[in-house]
């Protein structure tokens, strides 16, 4: 694993992944621990105060409302706070409004207190991704990403079998585990992540690029649209669909689901490192190309086959490609604005949000008023136009928005 992430191959410099990116890898494994003990007990705790299912929903949205609405802020004072600062911050901030959520004694006091927390989670995610591209190293981006998104993946799986235990102790407990992860997370940045120098603030000021600027730059839109796609179909539109195929279709428990998800989960857990080693060495665009493909494939077929071990594969198939186009997106991302650029970082990370959002919402209605065909089939052609916007990107590693002319590298050996 570790020759995977940080090993070096012939004719390369012997380059390893610097602690900081290790750092966020156990970062994120602790906070998507904690969040995945968490979020299943969410409905199940908004539902003890006697309200409707729309409420309810209305809860588990307000953090990403909230989160996307706070974003360009959170971009803002980037450069000003600076990105390890911001991080302890968010998650100080998380960790509160978590515990407060668990001692509310009314509905409200929930949605406020969830929706609070999506302005730590824009925080924090603006603040990550600037240490992430600031601290890897140019030929291992592809490598870190897949790093950091591991941690994310197996804290993930974890979760919610964990949070399953825990609330036998109490409904409340689940909400105080996550506020102490989040704790955690900030006492491990304060004690390994270096601090930044305002001299280094200074340079990062002067480095930030306006967002139009990144705008005009193809590869800048091709990321947009592939966090995009992937916030739809992987965050959102999966999220909504297969629980219900499965239910109404193979008329399986929801334990089967549970199964599926985690099967899919660990197989994108085994091929992160292969991933990142091929996002650095057989280059970002093909790999942004490959995954958009596969994910369309595979998401078109989710509900294709009658049968739960095919949609497992299925499952398993559209993880791998849904990994792909993810780090080899961020990748691309690190490679076109600098780790500064606030207000880009931000309008990445609201893209995956939006589609988030918008994605289970128009799957409702689509298969309401359809199919659940049609449904998964608006995510294969978000992936389409993706795997069509990456292939007019530069086929050579170009300069960084704002940095003045270099001579570029090829984009794969």
């Amino acid at each position: 694993m570790l020759g995977v992430f940080g090993g070096v191959g012939a004719g390369e410099a012997k380059v390893r992944l610097p602690l900081a990116v290790w750092i966020l890898a156990v970062v994120g494994f602790f906070i998507a621990l904690g969040f995945g003990v968490m979020s299943p007990i969410l409905p199940v705790y908004a539902r003890t105060f006697g309200v409707s299912s729309f409420l309810i929903g209305l809860v588990v949205s307000s953090l990403s409302i909230l989160r996307i609405s706070t974003m360009p802020l959170a971009g803002t004072f980037l450069s000003r706070i600076g990105p390890r600062e911001m991080a302890i911050a968010g998650c100080i901030l998380i960790a509160i409004t978590t515990a407060l959520i668990g001692v509310s004694n009314s509905y409200w006091g929930v949605l406020l207190w969830r929706g609070l927390s999506g302005v730590g989670s824009a925080m924090y995610g603006v603040s990550a991704m600037s240490l992430l591209f600031a601290n890897a190293p140019t030929q291992l981006r592809g490598r870190a990403n897949s790093l950091y998104s591991g941690g994310f993946v197996l804290g993930g799986m974890a979760g919610p079998t964990i949070g399953g235990l825990l609330s036998q102790v109490s409904i409340h407990f689940p909400f105080y585990f996550y506020a102490v992860t989040l704790v955690a997370s900030a006492i491990v940045f304060v004690a390994f992540m270096p601090s930044t120098r305002p001299a280094a603030r200074h340079h990062r000021t002067a480095s930030s690029v306006p967002l139009a600027a990144s705008f005009r730059d193809r590869r800048f839109r091709a990321t947009l649209v592939a966090s995009f796609a992937n916030g739809w179909q992987s965050n959102g539109v999966r999220a909504l669909v297969v629980p219900l195929f499965v239910a109404e279709i193979l008329k399986q428990s929801p334990v089967s689901t549970g199964i599926a998800f985690a099967v899919a989960a660990a197989a994108q857990a085994a091929c992160l490192p292969a991933i990142g080693w091929a996002v650095d060495h057989v280059g970002r665009r093909r790999m942004l190309m490959l995954g958009a493909v596969l994910a369309a494939v595979a998401g078109a077929c989710f509900v294709t086959w009658h049968s739960l071990p095919v949609l497992i594969v299925v499952l398993c198939v559209y993880a791998v490609g849904a990994s792909a186009l993810g780090s080899a997106s961020q990748a691309m991302l690190a490679d076109t604005v600098p780790a500064t650029a606030g207000s880009s970082l931000s309008a990445y990370q609201m893209a995956g949000d939006a589609g988030l959002i918008l994605g289970p919402l128009v799957a409702g209605a689509v298969i309401d008023a359809s199919s659940m065909t049609w449904a998964v089939g608006i995510g294969s052609v978000l992936f389409a136009v993706a795997a069509i916007l990456a292939w007019f990107t530069p086929k050579q590693r170009m300069p960084m928005i704002g940095t003045a002319a270099q001579s570029v590298e090829p984009d794969a050996p």
